[in-house]
Parts: C-alpha cells; structure tokens; sequence
C-alpha cells in the first residue's frame, strides 16, 4: 500500500472516530434529579414544583430534547424535612448518578445540602429565599428565587414612605425566618427604621397568641411577619383577637392566595410585597418577564387544566436556565460541564432577569423587578403604587 493511501486511510479513520464520538455526545441523555416538599407543611412550594419540572421535561422530550440530548427525571419527596433532604440528596448524587439536581424547595432544605453539593460536586439550582443560599458563592450551588435581603430592602423602602419609623418583626424559627430577622436588623437603621421587637415561632405552631402580645406591647407602628405558610395565617388570626390595628406586611415566603383564604377576614389589609407571579397583570406587556409568565401559565394550563401557582416558577426558572446552559455545551455533558455553563447564563425568568456568574449565583439583584407591593382587600389581591 502507498504512503498517500495509508495517510488518506488513517485521516478517514481518525474522521469517522471523531464522527462517531459527536453523535454518541449529541445523543447522550441527560440525567436530572430533583428533591421538592410534594408532601407535608411545604407542599404549597414542592407540589407545583414537581409538576412544572415534569412538565418542561415531558414538552422538552416531546420535541427531541434540549441540544438534542433526552431528559431523564429523578424526583424524591422530602415531606419538608432538612435530614431527609440530605439523603435524598446523596441517593441521587451516588446511586441515581444525576448530572443536575433541582431543588430542595424550602430555604432550611436547602441550606441543610448546601454543603453536600459542594462535597459531591453535582451543580444544583436551589428554590430558598434565604441570602445564605449563594452569600459566599460556592462552586456548585445555584438559587432561581430572589434573596431575602433584595425584598426587605424595598419593603422597608416602601414602610419608609409610608411614615413608618418602628416594627415588630415574627420570624419563624427555620433558616428563612433567622436570614430574614437578621437582615432586618442589618437594613433597618438605613431606613429609619427600629426594631422594637422581635419573637419566633414554628411554623407549624397552633397557636401564636404570645408572640402577637409581646409584639403589640413594644407599641410599634407596623408588624412584619416573615415566614412560609402556615405561620402567617394563625398570627393574622391572632392579631385581629388581640385588637392589634396597626399595618402588618408578610414576607414572599407565603405569597400566594392560600393566604387570604385562609386567613379570611383577619388578612383585610395585610401588606405582601410579593413575587410578580401573583399579580401578572403588574407586569407590563413590554416587560421581558411577561414572555416567562406567559410560557409558565401556557406549560401550566396545558398539563394540568388549571392556572400555575406561585411558586411553581422556582422551578420554571431553575429550567430555563438549566436549558439554556445544556444549549450552550459542546461535546459531552458533565457535571463540571453543567456548572461552568450555568455559571454564564443570563435569561430573562418570571422572577426577573438573571445575569448569572462567578461572582453572583443567584444572578438576581435589585434591578431585577422581582417584587411588587400588594394588599389584601375584600379577599383580593390589589396593587398599591
């Protein structure tokens, strides 16, 4: 054979392998785990969750993949507790051997495998509101929600104009509720604003008569509950027995309509200031995050007939920008391959704008547009400027 033929067969040879190694890399499944509060006291957050997740994924696969590249879902219930949220954890790290994780649901979740994502290297894009989530940033851990500091700084910008110059604040004892209490004390005195007063509870808790008369007692001029669901409606309830009349705002931890209904009459006047999701007719049509709304609601209604709730957009966030860091890979899909992709994205969510990067993986900040004031009135939902 001669020298010219042997090289021509060689760089055929080296050309098909090439070849080969492309298609096999475009047509490697993608493996994605999630570990959501479906069931328990946090499954007014885990539940849509799962379901948007499911799905994105379902749509995603209907049309060839992301990339062209299958999804593969793993999803654990964690019942909203922090051990078996770790576990849970670690079985989809090691025996699942998923490339991404999605979740946990909740803040105290999430803190509690923070540190377990770094260890097992798996890039993981968290739905807490709690700044301790990504403040420092860690090389594997992601959040899609606004940070808690980011929605009680224009909180008390807003009880600023509003001539509030003191507060209670009722903090749930779990790691929303201890990041929000400290970051109150933090950004208060910048406003003008003092604490007068400050009691925990579970959140479970039946019964919050206590914490509401300590409250009351230290006179201040507004009350500021910060925690998820179902704390902020028994401490309504408590509130309106106790004769307190001054204005009361809640945290986005229980921003839904759950709220109102439960709380019924006790919530008439309640301050939110809230994720957008709740009251998308705030967001204006040119706004990039009505596209999201839109797409989420579409996603929504398609699968499951009924309107997307709140907190299914934690999810619908972490997607998105997990599809467009999938888009943007070139060659096989690792864990390592993952973050580094992420770690670049910058998409326009339903909880805002991200503009992800080394510096900031929560790639939210104030300029985003989470957030927007409301207030319950005659069991609505209503805006206030």
């Amino acid at each position: 054979m001669s020298r010219d033929k042997s090289t021509l067969i060689k760089r055929l040879a080296v050309a098909f392998a090439a070849c080969t190694i492309a298609v096999i890399a475009q047509a490697q499944a993608v493996k994605i785990g999630a570990i959501y509060s479906v069931s328990g006291p946090g499954s007014f957050l885990g539940a849509p969750e799962d379901k948007v997740l499911r799905a994105l994924v379902d749509e995603a696969n209907a049309k060839g993949g992301i990339n062209g590249h299958k999804l593969e879902l793993v999803i654990y219930d964690t019942e909203g507790n922090t051990g078996k949220a770790a576990q849970q954890y670690r079985r989809l790290a090691t025996s699942d051997d998923v490339q991404v994780v999605f979740g946990p649901s909740s803040s105290g979740e999430s803190l509690a495998v923070k540190d377990l994502a770094n260890e097992l290297k798996v890039p993981t894009l968290m739905h807490g509101g709690a700044e301790a989530i990504t403040k420092p940033v860690t090389p594997y851990v992601f959040n899609t929600p606004p940070t808690d500091r980011i929605s009680i700084s224009g909180l008390l910008a807003h009880m600023k104009k509003m001539g509030i110059t003191s507060v209670a604040m009722l903090s749930a004892a779990d790691g929303f509720g201890q990041s929000g209490k400290n970051i109150l004390n933090e950004l208060a005195p910048q406003y003008g604003i003092k604490v007068v007063a400050q009691e925990e509870f579970n959140r479970t808790d039946p019964d919050m008569t206590a914490q509401v008369l300590k409250a009351k007692a230290a006179n201040p001029d507004s009350m500021i509950i910060w925690s998820a669901l179902p704390g902020p409606v028994v401490i309504l309830r408590a509130a309106q027995t106790a004769g307190f009349s001054k204005p009361i705002f809640t945290s986005y931890g229980a921003g839904t309509n759950d709220l109102v209904t439960q709380a019924g009459g006790a919530a008439e006047g309640l301050y939110l200031y809230s994720l957008r999701m709740l009251a998308p007719d705030s967001v204006p049509a040119n706004d990039p995050a009505r596209s999201a709304i839109t797409q989420l609601d579409n996603v929504y209604m398609t699968a499951y007939k009924v309107p997307a709730p709140v907190y299914a957009q934690h999810a619908f966030d972490a997607f998105i920008i997990f599809e467009r860091a999938l888009q943007s890979i070139k060659g096989p899909v690792t864990r390592d391959a993952i973050r580094d992709a992420v770690e670049k994205v910058e998409v326009s969510g339903t909880n805002g704008y991200f503009r992800i990067s080394p510096q900031n993986h929560s790639g939210l900040d104030a300029t985003s547009r989470s957030f927007v004031m409301l207030r319950s009135v005659k069991g609505k939902w209503v805006g206030v400027e």
